[in-house]
């Protein structure tokens, strides 16, 4: 298995690769590990940020 962090404009971000047995199971190998990636973080207390952005409108302009 190999972890490669990085860091995005609001994110954490990491690749893993490693090794299927069968490649039928790639995509429930997929699954599973992203939940349970996501349950680690719930239960850590650790959310996931997301950029917000304020708009203002403003009346009668033309």
């Amino acid at each position: 298995m190999r972890l490669t962090p990085g860091f995005g404009a609001s994110s954490l971000d990491f690749t893993v690769a490693c090794h299927i047995g069968e490649f039928v199971d790639h995509y429930l190998v997929r699954h599973e590990l992203r939940k349970r990636i996501f349950g680690r973080l719930k239960a850590e207390g650790i959310e996931i940020p997301f950029p917000q952005r304020t708009v203002h409108l403003k009346k009668d302009v033309v």
